[in-house]
């Protein structure tokens, strides 16, 4: 296994890793919340292992619902208003009614 790191002030809902690098690239736990949240999370911890936002080559996004989805293409095109990287976006139900998005993403050094 790659180089684990873990952000202390970004609370774990789970027995995973918030970020693995391992070669030319870091791999990204989910993040959760509000899109805003969640993106500003994915940068601090982008951040905490050395990479930035220019970095990532691939996200996937799940929202529990389409109506979500012009309001996480807003905030999304304001991270990556150019040569956006490649993207899945899934709509999918949680258990929790409070998550309204989860991020993952991987980013290449």
């Amino acid at each position: 296994m790659g180089k684990v790191i873990t952000v202390p002030d970004i609370p774990k809902a789970g027995l995973y890793s918030h970020e693995v690098v391992a070669g030319n690239f870091t791999y990204l736990s989910r993040q959760i919340r509000t899109v805003q949240n969640a993106i500003a999370k994915v940068k601090k911890t982008l951040d905490s292992g050395g990479s930035t936002m220019k970095d990532v080559v691939k996200i996937s996004v799940y929202l529990p619902k389409a109506g979500n989805f012009p309001k996480m293409n807003e905030l999304y095109s304001k991270h990556f208003a150019s040569n956006p990287p490649t993207r899945t976006a899934v709509v999918t139900g949680f258990a929790n009614s409070g998550i309204m998005v989860e991020i993952s993403v991987i980013a290449s050094k």
